[in-house]
């Protein structure tokens, strides 16, 4: 078969194609239902009679951790690490452990819809900060339009072809994401620029990784990751250049921490502006000036040079040497000092350190690849390893470390709008048309680089997209300058939106609506960051009617009449696709037409090259290009760091002016301005935005699972203690954030301009100007100071002001357009406000409420334009400075618990904050919520009675408010239960809400304890059940665990300091012992060290 793969005659891809099908149909019953968990998984398969286990893989970040999933016979799913698995050897992180808590019919999308857009994005549009209420002008159709597959895939199919008639291939654009599979990128990936005939396909990979494939192509002459897991274990000398792998890869930094103990002489060497949680264990950190990586890795490269650690024999056949040692040779230790703001001795220390230690792994993650500057970075890390021969070898190399499950996958496969397919090149006409021929394509393939992420937005105002579709991503939330996406959207002609989840932003922004499979529904392959390539398997059978979008994708080009797509099951797709990466790829001859050699030949990888369903289902991980790949063309690239490396970026009033250079005289006069641009009442800020350790990208997976949002379950913003005193905050307090502007004058100079004063009429982008975010402080001396850390996943499902996109400017890498999302400019406001709550209520009221609350919200705004009142956006004049905050009525976030809801509530308006205090205005809530579901027992046993029951204390002097409803359920069968001794002396209450309000944060209980009384309140003695729900906590004998530290063993702070104070645990490990905290993952080991630094004296 091989010969076939290889063969350079025209009609090879159509005669192995016709051999796949073949293949498959032998050996698989065409009547075989492929949305069922396949029958021959590889340890057992869901049946409904047994208990199974399958083997699947982690959908969260780019380790690939091998998951066992068991079903039971009720369908319930529960996981645990895969001890076999080569990525992590039966471990799992707190979010892999949390998997099962993801699964279920809870906000998930299950049909087909079509949506009356304009009204649900001003229904669900992120609520406004100023008087401007002017509604989109909304029409009588329903909101939601359901319907079935056949008829939506045959429109869409319409709809398409239409498009492309009137304006033409290029008006076309798909949006993916890394959470999809290979098979899904492959279909996706071959449909635009095969069939529909433009390169507008881009992946919000695009966000996370596109610098390092940048980098590693001008490094390696294509997209390689030379090193694997192993060298972690096996390096001297583990460099983190920004990665907190503590948190963000925590099983991969659990295997160096476990050699570490092994071999105690092996450093670790932490190289971030912030103190994360990966530098407990480091030997040294470098808290260097953001932007100022190259800057360091030039000092770097001259050093290693200078000092005579060059391998002459790996380099003298590579290119680019003494370019790249040039540009380095002025970068001496008190240069990289001066501008990396660390001192000498701490930069000499770093360089002796890699000079003395061959074994030398540098693993780098979203740090460096988000940045403006990120290819540089990556090269500037790449060069070292080149000059001194580290790169292959066990133990040493670069690596990069991909934040999605299946990034690599999709770089592989080529779905980024400046790739091709299968590593082959873009730009290379033989490539294209070497794709062309395979795939059958009904046009050559377009030479012009499709439209990139960041350039979505305008290229959908300016009139180039009419139609885009978005598959199992939220750009909505995770764009830069994200309200201008969603405008984007809001003027697109056609948004078809695939994803599981109803909780994402960007669904509200849909024309069409298709349910997409999720993590334990679909099958297929990823890729993790070590180029393993592994199996993701189906538990159950899907939620209604969701699809993999491989079948959807796959339907409406067979629709649209394009041929090539009549795919019958995920094996087809990969067999396809491992066909295209050997296609005309032998590495034993040279280039030519017909011979395009490439490291990425999955044929070369496998048993057999052809899998039938059968082999494709028990197919184990395996590595393509073996456990280490060294490059035969290597390439060293010259960099010159940038004078204005670490200066925020600013939003720019007019669009076009947004990716204009600026001259020096513009970086120094915004530099000055930047330092002296004052205000008593605001602090200016750089900030910094990432993934925190329990939550992923914006929560329509992590959303659902009440261990992970313990561990920060509102919007949080952490601040130096210099900032915090500045400004007069104290944990907990809130603070509004405000994106900073300037203006590039016609005689090129740049003004900052203080956009609390900015005209209404004046030419700006109102809407942005107007968006700001409310986080509540958390202060830390691991920031740099003038530095803050807002997490990037809040969304406007589970928060009303915290979508941290809309504060980042979009500046992007020249080489990769990946967008810099570490390094925005922003000012800091506190907000006092007038009272603060705790809601928790049952999940089934979760809507309920927020619509309850959203209707009080838009009756303040009412009488704002009666001009009655001023509580929809309240002015403040803040430490007599004449600056004023112009506020919302309300602010909330949302956080699943383990049996209920919890709604963090606050407000800066006086008449909100006493009409939430009103007993009255919680009542009417159950009184309407009563009266709906009395109506629905109606149909039943009028016999059968439900009881609601409410109990409040209010202390207006104090304004607290305690307000408790509880649910009660009599049957007809009980009325003639003969009672027994054993029987409760009254009916079991439901809780259904509980209510919490105070001026001050202390004022409010612990949600611990209440959120099991959601579960039972069989515990309570029946004659103290409302005391003690109202006091939210039992009378006596109760230990509040406090907030959660260690998620994957449920441990809180207050257990973790008793160990501390009363049994003398003065060592995370001792700590581990006593309660288990941190013997998992380790990724709480910092948090742990730090209660001890506290508590232990």
């Amino acid at each position: 078969m091989s010969e076939v793969i290889l063969s350079n005659k025209p009609n090879a891809s159509q005669e192995l194609e016709s051999r796949i099908r073949r293949s498959d149909r032998k050996s698989n019953n065409k009547s075989d239902d492929i949305f069922n968990p396949s029958k021959t998984a590889l340890i057992a398969t869901y049946t409904e009679e047994t208990t199974s286990t399958i083997r699947t893989t982690c959908p969260y970040c780019g380790v690939g951790c091998g998951v066992l999933a068991s079903v039971d016979a009720a369908g319930v799913v529960s996981v645990k690490g895969d001890p076999e698995h080569p990525a992590n050897f039966g471990k799992l992180c707190s979010k892999g452990s949390a998997l099962a808590q993801t699964l279920g019919s809870e906000r998930r999308l299950t049909e087909p819809y079509y949506q009356n857009k304009q009204a649900v994005m001003q229904q669900h549009r992120p609520m406004q900060l100023s008087n401007d209420f002017n509604a989109i002008d909304i029409s009588d159709e329903p909101l939601i339009k359901p319907t079935d597959w056949n008829n939506v895939l045959d429109d869409i199919a319409t709809r398409l072809n239409d498009t492309i008639a009137k304006y033409g291939r290029d008006s076309i654009m798909f949006y993916v994401s890394g959470q999809l599979l290979t098979e899904d990128y492959y279909v996706a990936n071959k449909f635009i620029k095969g069939f529909i005939g433009n390169n507008n396909i881009d992946s919000n990979s695009r966000l996370c990784m596109s610098s390092a494939v940048a980098g590693h192509k001008r490094a390696f002459g294509a997209d390689l990751v030379p090193s694997n897991y192993e060298d972690l274990e096996s390096c001297d000398l583990l460099v983190l250049v920004g990665s907190n792998m503590a948190w963000c890869h925590p099983i991969l930094f659990g295997r160096f921490l476990a050699a570490k103990k092994a071999n105690p002489n092996k450093k670790l060497i932490v190289i971030d502006p912030r103190r994360t949680d990966s530098c407990e264990f480091a030997d040294l950190h470098l808290p260097i000036a953001a932007g100022t990586d190259t800057h360091l890795y030039n000092g770097l490269l001259h050093y290693l040079s200078e000092h005579s650690f060059s391998d002459t024999g790996y380099i003298e056949h590579g290119h680019g040497v003494d370019d790249a040692l040039a540009a380095a040779n002025v970068w001496s230790i008190e240069k990289v000092a001066q501008a990396c703001q660390v001192s000498i001795d701490s930069i000499l220390e770093f360089y002796q350190l890699v000079a003395a230690h061959d074994k030398t792994v540098t693993a780098f993650s979203m740090g460096v690849n988000q940045s403006k500057s990120g290819t540089d970075k990556v090269n500037a890390i790449i060069n070292t390893h080149l000059l001194t021969g580290r790169v292959g070898k066990p133990g040493a190399s670069p690596f990069s470390l991909t934040g999605q499950p299946n990034a690599m996958g999709g770089r592989e496969v080529g779905a980024l709008a400046n790739l091709l397919a299968a590593h082959l090149d873009l730009d290379n006409s033989i490539h294209r048309q070497l794709v062309a021929d395979f795939w059958q394509a009904p046009q050559p393939i377009a030479a012009e680089v499709g439209v990139k992420a960041c350039d979505a937005a305008d290229a959908i105002l300016d009139g180039r997209i009419k139609a885009i579709w978005i598959m199992a991503t939220n750009p909505v939330v995770s764009l830069p300058e994200a309200d201008k996406f969603r405008r984007a959207l809001a003027a697109c002609d056609l948004v078809i939106v695939s994803d599981c989840s109803v909780d994402s932003d960007t669904v509200k922004c849909a024309d069409i609506v298709l349910p997409a499979q999720g993590w334990g529904e679909k099958s297929g392959t990823v890729t993790n960051s070590e180029r393993r390539i592994s199996r993701q398997r189906a538990l159950k059978p899907a939620l209604g009617l969701a699809k993999p979008d491989w079948w959807i994708l796959s339907q409406v080009a067979t629709r649209m009449g394009l041929s090539g797509f009549d795919y019958d099951h995920p094996s087809e797709i990969f067999n396809e696709y491992v066909a295209l990466t050997a296609f005309k790829n032998d590495p034993n001859q040279s280039a030519s037409k017909n011979n395009q050699p490439r490291y990425l030949n999955l044929a070369k990888d496998l048993l057999m090259p052809i899998l039938n369903r059968a082999d494709y289902e028990v197919m184990p991980p395996f590595q393509w290009g073996g456990a280490r790949i060294t490059p035969t063309q290597v390439n060293l690239i010259a960099i010159t760091p940038s004078d204005s490396a670490s200066l925020p970026n600013f939003h720019h009033f007019h669009p076009h002016q947004r990716r204009q250079k600026t001259n020096k005289s513009d970086v120094k006069n915004r530099d000055k301005w930047h330092n002296t641009d004052f205000n008593p009442s605001t602090v200016n800020l750089r900030l910094i935005t990432g993934r925190i350790r329990d939550q992923w990208h914006t929560m329509t997976r992590t959303g659902l699972a009440p261990q992970l949002n313990q561990h920060e379950s509102v919007p949080t913003l952490t601040i130096h203690p210099n900032e915090a005193k500045q400004l007069g905050v104290e944990k907990g307090d809130y603070v509004q954030l405000h994106p900073r502007y300037e203006q590039i004058l016609p005689n090129s100079e740049a003004t900052t301009i203080d956009t609390n004063n900015v005209s209404k009429n004046a030419d700006t982008d109102n809407e942005n100007i107007e968006q700001k975010v409310l986080a509540q402080i958390v202060i830390s001396d691991s920031m740099r100071v003038g530095d803050a850390f807002m997490p990037m996943h809040w969304s406007n499902a589970f928060a009303s002001f915290a979508r941290v996109g809309t504060l980042i400017p979009t500046v992007v890498d020249p080489y990769s357009g990946q967008p810099e999302l570490k390094n925005s400019a922003i000012r800091m406001s506190a907000v006092p406000m007038q009272t603060l709550g705790k809601i928790m209520v049952h999940p089934d009221l979760q809507d309920t409420i927020l619509v309850h609350l959203r209707a009080m919200t838009a009756h303040f705004k009412k009488e704002a334009i009666a001009g009655e009142s001023q509580t929809a956006s309240t002015n403040f004049e803040l430490n007599g400075a004449g600056s004023s905050l112009s506020l919302p009525a309300l602010t909330w976030s949302i956080s699943r618990q383990a049996n209920s809801v919890l709604i963090t509530l606050a407000s800066p308006a006086e008449r909100t904050a006493r009409q939430l205090l009103e007993p009255d205005f919680w009542q009417q809530f159950i009184d309407d919520y009563q009266k709906s579901v009395s109506d629905k027992w109606l149909t039943g046993n009028a016999d059968d009675t439900l009881t609601v029951n409410s109990a409040f204390t209010l202390s207006k002097p104090e304004k607290q408010l305690r307000f408790i409803s509880t649910q009660s359920e009599v049957r007809s069968e009980a009325l003639n239960h003969i009672p027994s001794p054993l029987d409760s002396a009254m009916p079991s209450d439901q809780l259904l809400l509980a209510i919490y309000f105070a001026p001050k944060l202390m004022y409010l209980p612990s949600t611990h304890w209440l959120d099991s009384c959601f579960a039972s309140t069989d515990a309570i003695p029946v004659q103290q059940r409302y005391k003690w729900l109202l006091a939210g906590r039992p009378a006596t004998g109760y230990i509040d665990p406090g907030p959660l530290v260690c998620s994957c063993m449920a441990v809180g702070e207050n257990i973790i300091i008793n160990a501390i104070t009363k049994q003398q645990c003065h060592s995370a490990q001792s700590v581990g012992k006593a309660c288990r905290a941190g013997t998992n993952c380790g990724s709480c080991i910092g948090q742990i060290n730090a209660l001890i630094e506290e508590y232990a004296s």
